[in-house]
């Protein structure tokens, strides 16, 4: 079996006939016979492109993110799938959430939380392991980053984010932002969910935990769809020093932002969409 991942739901498509994208995120890492998913979409594309020959029933594992809904809608398709499934995630991740968005001069909130509940989860079958730190899987393969430090003074929780504490809603800390890191052939690849704790500072985490400075593939969401000029270059200019092979970021990057590492890692860049497959060996 080949090493690879596949990305399962993206805001993009690829050309294939019957395939859907949405806005969401869900990839399938496959390591010598472990199977692990990572984040679920919003549930639509996870159902559909099943065309692509996948088997729920068959993973290992589930690890989330955070506690969005189009990172965590999947879920109720997958525990249908695979009722005794392993969810790995952070406790915070099970926090109600909402943003507030400012549409045609008017303020809105948006519930933006994880839709399925803790006890349904859990009476479905499935077995929650909560993360506090990292973890390793595969063997030793696969790197759950746990909790990421705030160490690059040009990221930080974005506003606009909310989630409730006490009864209360405050702003969004994304204490539950988790990413992958994978070992294969070619060195080590990163995963983001989103990056609400920011990219560089994900990368910084992984660098601290494996000891690596040089990455083969960096993908998944790196949030800088709303973010400044400034901001973007500082990140690029920070991603240039860990010198990935290969990127394949989108999702809630942002157009813009996706076609800026395109022109910045010339021969590098890919467009991440719904079927794509990647190789790790």
């Amino acid at each position: 079996m080949p090493e690879q991942i596949t990305i399962l739901s993206e805001n993009r498509c690829a050309l294939s006939r019957g395939l859907i994208a949405e806005h969401g995120f869900s990839a399938l890492i496959e390591l010598d016979g472990f199977k692990l998913l990572f984040d679920s979409g919003q549930g639509m594309a996870l159902r559909q492109n099943q065309i692509l020959g996948y088997d729920l029933s068959k993973i290992d594992g589930l690890v989330l993110s955070h506690g969005h809904f189009d990172h965590t809608g999947g879920m109720g398709y997958a525990l249908e799938k695979n009722p005794r499934l392993k969810i790995y995630l952070h406790p915070a991740a099970l926090l109600k959430r909402k943003a507030r968005k400012e549409i045609a001069g008017r303020e809105i909130e948006v519930e933006i939380g994880m839709p399925m509940a803790r006890a349904e989860m859990e009476s479905r079958g499935a077995e929650l392991n909560f993360i506090e730190r990292h973890l390793e899987l595969a063997g030793g393969r696969i790197l759950v980053s746990g909790p990421i430090p705030l160490r690059v003074d040009f990221e930080k929780p974005e506003a606009g984010f909310f989630v409730e504490r006490e009864g209360k809603l405050v702003p969004d800390d994304f204490a539950d932002d988790l990413a992958l890191a994978i070992k294969g052939k070619n060195g080590v690849s990163v995963i983001f969910g989103c990056a609400h704790r920011g990219a560089i500072n994900t990368l910084k985490r992984i660098e601290e935990l494996w000891g690596v400075s040089k990455f083969d593939l960096v993908m998944g969401g790196m949030h800088l769809l709303m973010s400044g000029p400034e901001q973007v270059n500082q990140t690029l200019d920070a991603l240039a020093s860990y010198n990935p092979s290969r990127l394949a970021v989108g999702h809630c990057t942002g157009d813009f932002v996706q076609l800026q590492i395109a022109q910045r890692f010339p021969g590098r860049f890919s467009f991440p969409s719904s079927g794509m497959k990647i190789a790790l060996d």
